[in-house]
């Protein structure tokens, strides 16, 4: 193998690419294809990498897919962890929990510890023993890579606070945005709210569901995102439940193009989260001037900064507030669209590209 560090890039190439880690993995990758041969990485992709950086070098594993999500997938550890060994990198760079090989040196982009943080909504049940011994088995991994990337200073915190990192080892490497879409599509006529993104149950609906029954009409919700049946099941309940389902538009995975347009023409994006790694959503509605109404935890300020609104994600009469001052006082938006992409601009893949490329430089000094 040519180059010192081999970067993971089999998430572009499977589920993960229309998720968050998607969005990451690309903007690192990009990034760090675009450095000059003796600082670029090489890297690892899955099938026929057509979604992975076309360097030079490319080293393919097959990842088939794997039909129990609550069965944690043998493929990798069996497999390709042996492709790797036989790479032989003096270092590797983890993008994902499938995939961190214990008998190579390795860096790890740390997105969350989610999971761990609200143990009874994620690691318990009988049904998820395989996955919760999965699980911690690799946050019992953590301390031992040479560096851990983490995506906000919340995460950072959170490795050293639950999964006992050392400090010394622990890097905050922000993310940035992908590129903005053009955006095209069709929008609702009726003034809308947007939140983008997963139903896990971290991501919390419920009181932007509740909110939007204290408001009148013709405002409506517009929900996008990869989304499970069982999940999509519990929303519809609820929503029939507070009286506002039929002004629920639930659009699930939608092009970037769309959500664009979506995100453009919104009232307010709604970021309802009660714990987050970073805040993707925040910082692409900041990128688009949209107004941002989030929950107040920790990452999302980070993200937001002032330049985004923040509620107890747990009292849906704040939200209601909230988002009535987005739609019915122009100077909230003209405010956003000044004050948001001024904020987004502090986010650049550049600067997490020459991030990581120095947390490279001191992992393989070590």
């Amino acid at each position: 193998m040519d180059a010192d560090v081999l970067f993971d890039a089999t998430p572009l190439d499977r589920d993960h690419a229309v998720r968050g880690i998607g969005a990451a993995v690309r903007g690192m990758a990009e990034g760090l294809a675009a450095q000059p041969p003796e600082r670029r990485p090489a890297f690892l992709v899955a099938g026929d990498g057509e979604n992975a950086p076309l360097t030079p070098e490319r080293y393919t594993v097959r990842w088939p897919d794997w039909r129990s999500p609550r069965i944690p997938d043998p493929w990798p550890l069996a497999t390709v962890r042996r492709r790797i060994r036989s790479l032989a990198p003096r270092l590797f760079h983890a993008t994902q929990a499938d995939l961190l090989p214990d008998d190579v040196p390795s860096v790890v982009t740390l997105y969350d510890l989610i999971p761990a943080a609200f143990p009874k909504l994620f690691l318990r049940g009988g049904s998820r023993a395989a996955e919760t011994r999965g699980y911690r088995r690799w946050m019992s991994r953590l301390p031992d890579a040479r560096l851990l990337l983490c995506i906000s200073q919340e995460t950072a915190d959170d490795a050293v606070a639950l999964a006992g990192a050392d400090p010394e080892r622990v890097r905050v490497i922000p993310l940035a945005a992908p590129p903005a879409a053009i955006p095209a599509g069709e929008v609702p006529a009726d003034p809308y709210i947007l939140m983008s993104g997963g139903l896990e149950p971290h991501k919390n609906p419920w009181p932007v569901i509740s909110a939007l029954a204290l408001l009148p009409d013709p405002l409506r919700l517009v929900m996008t995102g990869p989304w499970g049946g069982r999940r999509v099941r519990l929303l519809r309940d609820y929503a029939n439940r507070a009286g506002v389902l039929d002004r629920i538009d639930l659009l699930g995975h939608v092009p970037a193009s769309r959500l664009a347009a979506l995100r453009q023409g919104a009232v307010a994006v709604v970021v309802p989260s009660l714990k987050e790694g970073f805040g993707l959503p925040v910082l692409e509605a900041m990128q688009a001037g949209v107004p941002v109404v989030a929950s107040d935890s920790p990452a999302l300020r980070e993200v937001g900064g002032d330049a985004a609104r923040y509620e107890d994600p747990f009292e849906p009469t704040a939200w209601a507030d909230a988002i009535a001052e987005a739609w019915q006082e122009p100077e909230i938006r003209k405010a956003a669209s000044i004050g948001g992409p001024s904020r987004a601009m502090q986010f650049s893949w550049d600067r997490t590209t020459e991030l990581i490329l120095q947390a490279y430089d001191d992992a393989l000094t070590a």
